[in-house]
């Protein structure tokens, strides 16, 4: 077109009436936003078209997060009879820490893969306890994590939270709550009671058992994740 001015403009073309000037165009879109409607002009022909919608970067973030739960079990010492479990059950349903079926905990202690157990973590003085509860029993020799996985990563894959999430963050190193460390060495203890005591329903007469524990001596539960 600027040729064509120049041209004019130059006396070389010269022009009877009116002069139209008529752009033709294979494709073209102007002034379009994501969502928009823009003017498409095609061999002289104008259609509308809609932008096409970019993803949304957060849905592919989620995408990309998605973490598959590993549904593997912890695996208990021997000595650890299944009445040991039912204490364990009991004591950590009154103190309001799990919420679940007693069939459920007794399994995610079976050590076998792609068991499906679900508890409810109710986080009475956070989540990291969960952690240093399972660690304490792992430091203690009372469980064993199988190889391959780590504590936070079997728990995560059976644990939920109030809300119906599955527990995640585990991992993280966080310290739980002073007030914890006493029932988490009493639930380490009814795992440690005498076979023949636990037969026999005679726990309670054990001084040790009963002894007070002191919060400030809790050095060996500060356990380093995996």
């Amino acid at each position: 077109m600027q040729a064509a001015l120049e041209a004019i403009s130059k006396g070389d073309i010269h022009v009877a009436g009116d002069l139209v000037l008529e752009k033709h165009v294979d494709y073209e879109v102007a002034n379009v936003e994501n969502g928009g409607i823009g003017i498409q002009i095609t061999n002289g022909v104008t259609t509308k078209s809609k932008a096409t919608k970019s993803p949304n970067k957060n849905d592919i973030h989620s995408e990309k997060n998605t973490k598959s739960r590993e549904t593997m079990t912890f695996k208990r010492k021997s000595t650890v009879l299944d009445g040991h479990l039912t204490l364990l059950f009991n004591k950590l349903t009154k103190e309001g820490w799990i919420k679940g079926n007693e069939a459920d905990f007794k399994a995610l202690f079976s050590g076998k893969r792609d068991e499906d157990c679900e508890l409810i973590w109710l986080e009475p003085f956070g989540k990291a306890v969960l952690f240093s509860l399972f660690s304490a029993f792992c430091h203690e020799g009372l469980v064993f994590v199988p190889n391959g996985y780590a504590i936070s990563s079997i728990l995560e894959g059976h644990f939920k939270d109030k809300s119906g999430q599955w527990v995640t963050g585990l991992d993280k190193g966080n310290k739980p709550h002073v007030k914890a460390y006493p029932v988490i060495m009493e639930c380490v203890k009814l795992l440690q009671i005498d076979a023949h005591r636990l037969a026999y329903g005679n726990n309670q007469d054990d001084e040790d058992f009963q002894a007070k524990f002191d919060p400030f001596d809790h050095q060996d539960l500060n356990l380093h994740h995996r």
